[in-house]
């Protein structure tokens, strides 16, 4: 992020916090059966075990491979940006992608959550909705009735417990907000830390290049510069993960239990077979999951459902472990589903982040300001628009072909073409829609994350293959461009020094766009934003779970994280996969009659 990049490139100040807290316990061992085991602890799982706990007659059990890090000073800090601290720890899965050739040939670090709350204890703690007509587009163009802004708005709602900023924060920081995009008595604590008076600085900047200042994103139009408000639990001054949101208010629930465990595969009830016979869903009976203490393997019986809630990257792993999804990515795997969804795994994308970095004139900065530029279409391109739009259109069939390729045809071209063409009209038809701060929101690139072995134990091949389209590519040095004539604008310039990264070697002054394009490809990272995997799309489109969010199928597995959001967004995943986890678990009790 433009901002973020400039201040962290020249402040290393970290505080970290020591405290002791009293929690009740959980319940004791579960009985081998449980009405609806979750599998995964993270942001989505531990929201949803809250919310049907609340119902007395309902048994949760929930399956985690990390542990409870409430006191874990690298995830409570709010120094820096947050869950940097927790990287290349034990509450790191420690991933990597495969050789990517839109990176120079480079594997990138990929880091995931592993432990009570999931990524949500790794994350920058950034609150910000997404664009309404992106979510929009989930109903409409994607096929999936009742999933619009409208239909999620009470639930972005529900899960917050906002604090306004104090006046100084508004009158010398920048901060703003609007009353009613709020909510107060949720789960989630959410304020802005931000202090001080450089954000009318860069304000100022910004409006002299045309953008405006946008008072408060969260009511679904993101244009503009503004300041984020972070998940942060005030009192303490702490990070506010899902565990701390979601599980630690409602421990001493006794219908709720916390196993640890690696969950290896879902157990079916009944033969292949004879689903196919009788056209019946095939049903899950329980999960199989191993100890990580003692290495054993073992059961447990899920009565009514099997929720997954393992990530972007485990989730269609475990599909493909259980017999679900394409063949050739399951290798003796027993019991295989009939209808078996062939875009398990495909559809994953993420967004490439690189940072521009200068020294500064000013040695009052004390630390990381949240601030954030989303730009237009129109804004990044100018006159150009309409050209690039219409060359954008001409080439997407052919990068449909080559997606399509990639994937072993799973997902056909014509598929992917439909999405393209989506994701076209998001960008170049919509007045509001292109997000930019120094990753592009909204790639076209996609890849695919499956498993490569029957061993649980092996991580799965995690393949984004960012930037395979030359068009995200040229989209990330626009932005560039951008945020470089931003730092060499008044009136931010006055407390700008020398440009550290790129280096005038990598990028000298007055760069060609190929010159922009080899830096950006040698040196962006992974913004740790993958979705897509397990999509809420029709089958016909390489969906894998219905509106319900039910693997097709199934009767009775359901996915619920960001490996169902079938397009990426504008805004950060924290804000979506809350409301997704809120609106999912009012499916759950509906399914069932209970409330």
């Amino acid at each position: 992020m433009v901002a973020k990049s400039a201040i962290l490139a020249i402040s290393g100040a970290i505080t970290i916090f020591f405290w002791i807290i009293l929690i009740p316990a959980l319940a004791t061992a579960p009985p081998t059966h449980i009405d609806i085991v979750i599998i995964g602890g993270g942001t989505t799982g531990l929201a949803l075990a809250n919310r049907l706990s609340e119902v007395p007659n309902l048994t949760i059990a929930v399956i985690e491979a990390g542990n409870d890090e409430g006191s874990n000073p690298n995830v409570t800090s709010v120094a820096g940006f947050g869950g940097g601290l927790g990287f290349n720890t034990h509450i790191d899965w420690l991933y990597e992608t495969a050789e990517q050739t839109g990176a120079a040939g480079r594997r990138l670090q990929y880091h995931q959550g592993r432990a009570w709350g999931g990524t949500s204890v790794l994350n920058g703690m950034t609150y910000i909705r997404p664009q309404a007509t992106q979510i929009n587009a989930w109903s409409t163009s994607l096929q999936n009735p009742g999933w619009d802004w409208e239909s999620l708005w009470p639930y972005y709602l529900k899960s917050e417990s906002f604090t306004p900023p104090t006046p100084a924060q508004i009158t010398s920081g920048g901060a703003s907000y609007n009353s009613a995009y709020h909510g107060r008595n949720g789960p989630v604590n959410k304020y802005g830390l931000l202090n001080g008076t450089f954000a009318s600085l860069v304000n100022d900047t910004w409006q002299a290049l045309g953008v405006p200042f946008n008072a408060d994103p969260n009511g679904g139009e993101l244009r503009g510069f503004f300041v984020w408000s972070q998940t942060v639990e005030v009192q303490q001054n702490v990070r506010e993960d899902a565990c701390r949101a979601y599980l630690y208010p409602v421990r001493g629930r006794g219908n709720l239990f916390m196993l640890r465990g690696r969950v290896d595969r879902i157990l079916w009830a009944g033969k292949e077979e004879e689903a196919v016979r009788t056209e019946r869903k095939i049903v899950a009976e329980g999960v199989q999951y191993t100890d990580p203490e003692t290495g054993s393997i073992k059961t447990l019986f899920a009565d009514k459902e099997v929720i997954l809630s393992a990530g972007s990257v485990r989730s269609p792993a475990i599909l493909e472990l259980s017999g679900v999804g394409n063949p050739e990515y399951y290798p003796q795997a027993p019991q295989h589903p009939h209808n078996k969804p062939p875009g398990v795994g495909e559809n994953a994308f993420d967004q490439p982040n690189n940072f521009i970095t200068y020294t500064t004139t000013n040695t009052s900065f004390t630390g990381l300001a949240p601030y954030v530029t989303y730009m237009t279409a129109q804004d990044l391109l100018g006159p150009e628009f309409p050209s690039i739009a219409a060359r954008i259109t001409s080439q997407i069939p052919a990068w449909a072909r080559a997606a399509a390729a990639a994937s072993n045809n799973a997902v056909s071209a014509e598929s992917i073409e439909y999405l393209f063409r989506t994701q076209h009209f998001l960008l170049f038809n919509e007045d509001r829609n292109v997000g930019s701060t120094f990753f592009i929101l909204l790639p076209f690139s996609r890849g695919s994350v499956h498993v490569s072995s029957a061993d649980p134990g092996v991580y799965p091949v995690i393949d984004p293959r960012y930037l395979s389209v030359e068009w995200d590519a040229i989209l990330q040095g626009k932005v560039a461009e951008v945020v470089q004539r931003f730092w060499n604008a008044d009136p931010v310039r006055s407390i700008v020094g020398e440009q550290i990264q790129p280096s005038l070697e990598d990028v000298p002054t007055n760069a060609t766009g190929e010159e922009w394009e080899g830096w950006i490809r040698r040196s962006f990272a992974p913004n740790h934003h993958l979705l897509g995997t397990a999509a809420m799309l029709p089958r016909e489109l390489g969906g894998v779970v219905n509106p319900q969010l039910l693997v097709y199928g199934t009767d009775n597995v359901r996915v619920v994280d960001a490996s169902v959001l079938p397009t990426q967004v504008s805004g950060h995943l924290t804000s979506i996969l809350y409301a997704v986890a809120e609106r999912a678990a009012d499916l759950v009790k509906q399914r069932w009659g209970v409330s």
